[in-house]
């Protein structure tokens, strides 16, 4: 079918000086463009376009915007009926360059600009189709210089179809034709990278990878084309990444030098491989497995007698999918990039950090046993991470560390993980030592005594870092679990858990002591010996007479004037919390506080004298001996550490010691009753002083003490006796209402072997302090507090049942002076009705 044109009437409208005629013009002409058939004769558009182009080709430059958009499109109708001709080619594209590749900006409307761009595909296209694009080798410098305007265009779009433009360019070029291009063209993509749109950066990655496969390999310059396009790998959008990993793939595959740059190119497609967004994964890993095919095939001599060995660990990571033999052979020859990413692990930026540790993940992934004699090297970089500020990394690191567990030939790494925490006793080595060696299956029974003896070390017990004493409990923890699995006796599993034992006594200690109470480490700490004592079919209490003496041993240094917060006086607090007092060991802690009270700070001695009393309650539950024994054994005890602080010393020291003494006695009395009633009336001496102390506390435990002094004489008695009554005046309520109560519970032993006349006398004493003390009491009976006036009814009932004479006698006396006659009444009748 013929195409009808009137070319000369068209052509005397395109060179109107109206611009109305030739905007017409070239509407119409784009019209009947598009309407014509598409069995049109295109040897008649040929000759149609011949007497057009070069009115068309001038209207690019017309002073009106509509008049070149309108030119631009009718030689685009055009071109998309004509078949590819050189002629053509060069006059179009010659114009093209005029108008987008000069270095300034001649064309100012971006839709323009994006035609011009559109018009370049369109050719580029066609002549592709007609495979002819050889001819492009005349115009390649015009070509470039028009796309590298295009990519450099501040209109996004013309940006992208620029790049589209240059892949399909690169997709048909000849290598040794567009090569002297592809470095301007790759330094021109490199400024997208940047782009804050996201379908720009992938248009450039896209754009970057297909110009790629032509550039000159020489003066590093693949090395720069991938370090551009690297930090893509960590954009926030899933298709940026994803694009990078096509780019890695497109190389794999088809790079004509590929084998030369497998170090550099890999880390492009490995790190999609852990990719969070299953978008890329499954995107990346079915072409990464096609990249491994590739690679199998074209060393298939080589890789088939390695897989036939190399069967998959025992514990391979569950959840996991092995990679092929291609694929892991790819990685295991480029390991010498191991060493760059371990480095990035500690880099400044989160996101390299996170981003290496991915990486590292992957290679260990794929190169399994092939990777250990890079333990070493990789070691300190993966340990610090273990401890990253960020969470993610540390979870990432932890993940890393327990593949190398798994994957590495274990006898190559222990050796090398021992030297480290040796040389290293921080908890980042032991933190990355722990999950690799937990994730291990190997473990001899000399391995395990070494760790133990490592961990018990004070490099490692005695640290007050939270964190490091968490991973040495879950270190020991592992340790138990092995130790089942190995080959030993029963006197070496004895010795390693009595390693075990102290190492875990020693890190609950300090952890109890830093937080003042009960935690996490303390609880993890308790499995572990509560695990041993099953072991050993053994109690608790029976485990700590065994062996807590070593840990005691090793509180050392004390000898120093150390504060509260000293390491060995934190170390000491904690020891005596968690295993108390027993006779076993007692003189050995006897020794280590007395030292405590002659070489360290104040604070450090109340401190160690306040564990000491709370530890005391239990003494009758903890210090399992005979009665004698235990007698004698808290004679000493409180002859060295309790009485010599409970005289009187000048200062606030002195008083607040004096006050944790007491309160030491008072809780031995309480702890041991049945042996401080032979302890206590040796301690008489002391109470007069310490019930008149003007420290509060003091006072108020030597009122509860007072309560379990019995088997006394009147003589000894007595003071203590008037002293308690007197403090029925004591500032404090609570001490008022303590010493009514513990008159009335003071009873004197009146010895039988005494003389009639010297027994009499002694009654008369004590009558005399029962009558003094009813008095004060019917007193206090009249006391607006209601706690006192319940202490004070109790205690008289108490002394009335014992003294009723005296009662008689003093109540008469109390009717004539009371003020609440009816309450006294009351009071007599309850007396009364409790002596029925």
């Amino acid at each position: 079918m013929s195409f009808e044109l009137d070319a000369k009437l068209i052509c005397a409208e395109l060179e109107s000086s109206e611009q109305r005629r030739r905007s017409a013009a070239l509407q119409k002409l784009c019209e009947q463009c598009k309407d014509a058939p598409e069995n049109v004769n295109t040897d008649d558009v040929a000759d149609v376009f011949d007497e057009l182009y070069l009115h068309l080709l001038k209207c690019y430059s017309d002073r009106y915007e509509s008049v070149r958009d309108r030119a631009v499109n009718a030689v685009s109708e055009f071109l998309e009926c004509l078949p590819p001709m050189d002629f053509h080619l060069l006059n179009v594209v010659s114009t093209l360059a005029e108008r987008m590749g000069q270095s300034e900006t001649v064309e100012p409307s971006e839709e323009l600009r994006l035609l011009y761009i559109r018009q370049l595909h369109l050719m580029l296209r066609k002549y592709a189709l007609m495979g002819n694009v050889g001819v492009f080798r005349e115009c390649y410098p015009q070509v470039v210089k028009v796309l590298i305007k295009s990519i450099k265009d501040d209109y996004a779009a013309v940006q992208r179809e620029g790049c589209a433009t240059l892949v399909q360019l690169s997709r048909v070029a000849d290598t040794s034709e567009l090569r002297p291009f592809t470095d301007s063209l790759a330094t021109a993509l490199y400024g997208m990278l940047n782009h804050r749109h996201a379908a720009a950066r992938i248009a450039a990655v896209e754009a970057i990878g297909r110009v790629s496969l032509h550039l000159d390999v020489k003066d590093d310059k693949m090395r720069r084309l991938i370090m551009e396009v690297s930090p893509l790998l960590m954009d926030s959008m899933a298709l940026v990444r994803r694009e990078c990993g096509q780019m890695g793939i497109l190389m794999l595959l088809e790079l004509p030098d590929r084998y030369s740059y497998f170090l550099h190119i890999l880390p492009l497609v490995l790190c999609c491989l852990k990719d969070d967004s299953p978008e890329v994964l499954s995107h990346i890993r079915p072409l990464w497995v096609q990249c491994g095919q590739q690679y199998y095939d074209e060393n298939e001599q080589e890789l088939s007698q390695q897989e036939i060995s190399d069967l998959p660990v025992e514990n391979y990571p569950v959840g996991v999918q092995r990679p092929t033999i291609g694929c892991r052979g790819l990685v295991q020859r480029s390991l010498r990039l191991v060493n760059l990413i371990a480095r990035e692990t500690c880099d400044w930026k989160d996101n390299v950090r996170l981003h290496s540790l991915k990486l590292l993940y992957q290679f260990v992934l794929h190169a399994e046993a092939a990777m250990t004699a890079k333990f070493f090297e990789i070691y300190p970089d993966l340990a610090h991470a273990c401890c990253d500020s960020e969470s993610a990394a540390c979870v990432e690191a932890k993940k890393v560390a327990d593949l190398m567990g798994r994957l590495f030939v274990y006898d190559t790494w222990i050796n090398h993980g021992f030297d480290g925490l040796e040389r290293n006793a921080r908890e980042s080595f032991l933190k990355c030592f722990y999950y690799m060696f937990t994730a291990s299956s190997g473990g001899t029974y000399d391995h395990l005594l070494r760790l133990c003896k490592l961990l018990r070390s004070t490099d490692y017990s005695h640290t007050l870092k939270p964190g490091f004493q968490l991973y040495i409990l879950k270190t020991l923890d592992t340790v138990l679990d092995k130790s089942s699995r190995v080959t030993a006796t029963m006197e070496q599993l004895k010795e390693l858990y009595e390693h075990i034992y102290v190492t875990s006594m020693k890190v609950m200690a300090l952890s109890y002591s830093l937080s003042n109470g009960p935690n996490e480490h303390v609880q993890c700490g308790e499995m572990i010996i509560k695990r041993i004592v099953q072991l050993e079919e053994t109690t608790m209490a029976e485990l700590h007479e065994r062996w807590f003496a070593l840990a005691l041993l090793d509180v050392q240094n004390l000898d120093a004037a150390l504060d509260e917060n000293a390491e060995p006086i934190l170390l000491l607090y904690g020891l005596i919390h968690l295993a108390q007092i027993r006779a076993t060991y007692l003189t050995q802690l006897i020794e280590k506080v007395k030292t405590v009270f002659e070489h360290c700070c104040e604070t450090a001695q109340v401190r160690i004298l306040n564990i000491i009393s709370i530890a005391a309650l239990a003494w009758s539950d903890t210090v399992l001996v005979e009665r004698e024994q235990s007698t004698l054994l808290l004679s000493n005890f409180v002859s060295e550490i309790v009485e010599p602080h409970l005289i009187w010393k000048a200062g606030a020291h002195g008083e607040a010691m004096r006050s944790m003494a007491m309160a030491t006695l008072c809780a031995l009395a309480q702890g041991a009753k049945d042996e401080a009633r032979e302890i206590l009336p040796t301690m008489a001496k002391h109470m007069p002083s310490l019930l008149e102390d003007r420290n509060v506390t003091t006072r108020h435990y030597a009122i509860k003490a007072m309560f379990y002094f019995q088997g006394m004489s009147v003589e000894q008695l007595k003071p203590l006796a008037y002293a308690v009554m007197q403090r029925m005046d004591d500032p404090s309520a609570g001490i008022r209402i303590l010493a009514a109560t513990a008159v009335g519970k003071l009873r004197p032993v009146f010895q039988s072997d005494l003389e009639s006349e010297e027994l009499q006398h002694e009654q008369d004493v004590w009558e005399a302090f029962v009558k003094r003390a009813m008095d004060i009491l019917l007193l206090y009976q009249e006391s607006p507090e209601k706690e006192m006036q319940a202490a004070t009814e109790k205690s008289l009932i108490a002394l009335a049942k014992l003294h009723r004479t005296a009662w008689e006698d003093r109540a008469e006396r109390a009717r004539s002076k009371a003020l609440d006659k009816n309450a006294l009444s009351d009071l007599c009748a309850k007396i009364n009705i409790k002596d029925d």
